[in-house]
Parts: C-alpha cells; sequence; structure tokens
C-alpha cells in the first residue's frame, strides 16, 4: 500500500469535515421534516378531539331536552291533555241537565275539533298548531245563575282535555205568559282542548 501523498492528506481534513456538515445538515433536514409532521398530526388529532367533544357535549344536550320532553308529555298526559275529549258524552250531559233542570228553551251548538287558531304573527309556513279546540255555544233561558253553573261546568264523567268558559253574557228576559218568573238569557262559548301531538318521523 502507497504512502498518501502530503497534499491528500490536507484535503482529508476538509472532505471529511465537508461529509460530516453535509450529514449533519441533512439530518437537520430530515429531523426538522418530521417535526413538522409530528405537530401536523398533533393538530389534526386536536381538531378530531375538540369536534369529538362537541359533538358529545351535542348529544348529551340532545339527551337531556329529550328526556325533559318525554317527562312533559307524560305530565300532559298525565292530566289528560293528550286524549281526545267525547264530545258525544258531552252532547248526552247537556241533554241531560236540560231534562233535570228543565230547561226547555236551552239550545247548543258543538262546534267540531280543529286546530286553535294561528297568531297574526305567525310565519303563513308554520305548522299546523297541536292544540285543538271545539266550541260549545249554548244560548237560552235559565231561572238563576246556580242553573249555569251546571251548564258551564266540565261534565263529570269526561277527564280528557281543559274544559274553559271562554265568553259568557247575562240579560234579564221578560216573563211570559207561560213562565210568571223573570228569567235569565244566556249566551256562552266554552272551549273544549286539547293537544294533538304530530305524527312520530
Amino acid at each position: 500500500m502507497m504512502p498518501l501523498a502530503p497534499s491528500l492528506i490536507r484535503l482529508r481534513l476538509p472532505l471529511i469535515a465537508g461529509a460530516l456538515a453535509a450529514a449533519g445538515a441533512a439530518l437537520m433536514l430530515w429531523s426538522q421534516a418530521e417535526r413538522d409532521n409530528a405537530e401536523a398530526s398533533l393538530r389534526q388529532h386536536t381538531t378530531r378531539l375538540t369536534q369529538a367533544r362537541a359533538m358529545h357535549q351535542a348529544a348529551r344536550e340532545t339527551d337531556t331536552a329529550a328526556r325533559e320532553g318525554l317527562r312533559q308529555i307524560e305530565v300532559l298526559r298525565g292530566q289528560g291533555l293528550l286524549d281526545t275529549p267525547d264530545r258525544r258524552a258531552w252532547q248526552a250531559h247537556l241533554l241531560a241537565l236540560r231534562g233535570r233542570l228543565q230547561l226547555g228553551k236551552l239550545e247548543w251548538e258543538l262546534g267540531p275539533f280543529a286546530p286553535a287558531a294561528r297568531q297574526d304573527n305567525a310565519p303563513s309556513t308554520a305548522q299546523p298548531s297541536a292544540l285543538h279546540v271545539s266550541t260549545l255555544h249554548l244560548k237560552g233561558e235559565i231561572a238563576h245563575e246556580g242553573q249555569l253553573l251546571a251548564l258551564i261546568d266540565r261534565p263529570g264523567s269526561a277527564s280528557a282535555g281543559l274544559f274553559l268558559p271562554r265568553r259568557c253574557r247575562l240579560a234579564p228576559s221578560q216573563p211570559t205568559e207561560a213562565a210568571d218568573a223573570p228569567a235569565l238569557a244566556i249566551d256562552c262559548e266554552i272551549d273544549w282542548l286539547f293537544l294533538q301531538l304530530p305524527p312520530a318521523p
């Protein structure tokens, strides 16, 4: 083996230093690239974790709202507000009262159940109201106010819906030849309300 020339020996150190510097630079570039990839991966995982937490919170809030809604529905059902009132039983109740109280001049008109009127400021695309109402219009003559209280009271056999006298007007009427005692003319409107939930999707 031939010994290296002195000029090559002098060049060997800069070559080794250059090679080491190049290797160091390559290592630094590789390390920076790995660090950038790690940071990008961390940001991606952080974003996914934030989204997952937000979805979990939204699911918990939806679950809480659904449970509260179900609780309120059960309260309404327990109070009979989700049951359709029996209009035939109402009619039979009035017939029985007219006979028992001898109210020959009592007349009534019982309207069908229909959604309650929409508010004036409601949008035209709004869903029909879940609140349904049937209005009873009573008209005739009674002997005294006690008879009126019996007429506007909820039928004893009816537990469904909300029985709500809305308007009632009384005025003295002139006695006729057939009845010498003074009577009261009545003109009343009574609402019977209940809630009709929309069908499940």
